[in-house]
């Protein structure tokens, strides 16, 4: 006697098993998979499997890169999104525009104040759906600043950042003049920026070093001086809760190459270059506000180099870091290297040159797709989900 036939409810969870399997980083595979038929269509677009699929991979993927250029012709900045993958937003370029950061599936944009003829100007936006909100400017600030801005969750309570990219967000900036440091913090819910917080601080923020963010607490790189060619670095912490502001030493260091980074399981780590080698920190806070900072690993890049390539001495920094990833961003003359801390892998990217600061998009991408009762075939969208 022939066994009997599964069932189609049993089919589409034997169907939905491996879709789920597909790797997060190549959305056009579950693309193809929807134009299958209807019922793969109404599987992949449906909120359930985009949930399920979220969760089973967890970290967000690398859809791609943003880097700022120059206009030839007039001198304007763009942003341009380099895709990493089969992802391609709707506009790559922002004309006008800068990055600043990017997390939970938001890219900050900078604008400067002669642009608008007001203060500091941002904007907040999704690649994937393409939305674009601009916030209110702030006040002028003194000549001869520097500022850092991050693009935070703003959900209240926990969140996992699966799918939380069309919900609240949190912005905060922080600005540098003298031996005074101030914070404002915009709430997309209120549409407004806070009263500004302070706190005398000696140093100014380096331009194009991404903050960390562990925990409830922001972790910059500030400058303090020279001395004999020598930067001296401080890291300012700043408390996301109580919106104080502290101090503590970076790792030792022998040259001006450190980014912060969100390590794996959401500490702080860092990253300093000596020579070719990458020099890989973990911090662990201690008592009186300091921190001790242990070597985990170093990687020779110089040994990474594929054969018949040579680096030139002292072109080698790292210029970004995916948030909880694992993942830094080299650059060198000869391009910019993503690296793999656990495994040591790296991968060119293309498209983005050696000296260019690095600031990776990172977001889940599933097709969304509509089919008609009638019949008609499916068309794609996006969602961010």
């Amino acid at each position: 006697m022939a066994s009997p036939l599964p069932t189609p409810a049993l089919l589409d969870e034997l169907v939905e098993e491996i879709l789920l399997r597909i790797p997060p980083d190549e959305p056009a595979r579950l693309l193809r998979a929807a134009l299958v038929c209807k019922g793969w269509c109404r599987l992949v677009s449906g909120p359930g499997f985009r949930r399920r699929f979220r969760q089973r991979h967890g970290t967000p993927p690398l859809l791609g890169i943003l880097r700022c250029f120059r206009d030839d012709e007039d001198g304007a900045r763009i942003v341009r999104f380099v895709p990493t993958c089969s992802f391609r937003p709707p506009h790559a370029d922002r004309r006008g525009w800068q990055e600043i950061d990017s997390r939970h599936g938001r890219v900050l944009l900078y604008s400067s104040p002669w642009k608008f003829k007001y203060g500091d100007v941002f904007s907040v936006w999704d690649p994937v759906t393409d939305k674009h909100r601009q916030l209110p400017s702030l006040p002028q600030f003194p000549d001869h600043y520097t500022f850092k801005a991050v693009v935070l969750c703003g959900a209240s309570g926990s969140c996992d950042h699966l799918d939380c990219s069309s919900g609240p967000f949190l912005v905060v900036f922080m600005a540098s003049f003298g031996q005074k440091m101030i914070a404002y913090h915009y709430s997309s819910e209120a549409d407004a920026w806070s009263e500004p917080t302070s706190a005398s601080h000696p140093g100014w923020f380096s331009v194009w070093r991404r903050s960390a963010h562990v925990r409830n607490s922001l972790y910059f790189v500030l400058e303090e001086g020279t001395i004999e060619g020598m930067t001296l670095f401080l890291i300012l912490v700043y408390d996301l809760g109580t919106r104080e502001m502290t101090l503590i030493p970076p790792p030792p260091l022998n040259n001006n190459h450190i980014v912060l980074t969100t390590a794996v399981g959401g500490e702080l780590g860092c990253a300093t270059v000596v020579r070719s080698n990458i020099c890989i920190w973990s911090g662990e806070a201690v008592p009186d506000d300091d921190m001790r900072w242990t070597p985990i690993r170093v990687i020779d890049f110089g040994a990474l180099i594929p054969v018949g390539c040579t680096m030139i001495p002292g072109t080698l920094d790292v210029v970004g870091f995916e948030d909880g990833g694992g993942v830094i961003y080299v650059g060198t003359d000869r391009g910019s290297f993503a690296t793999d801390l656990k495994s040591g892998r790296f991968k060119k990217i293309e498209g983005v040159s050696g000296i260019c600061n690095v600031v990776p998009f990172m977001s889940f991408y599933t097709p969304a797709l509509r089919v008609a009762a009638t019949g008609e075939d499916p068309t794609s969208g996006a969602s961010s989900a």
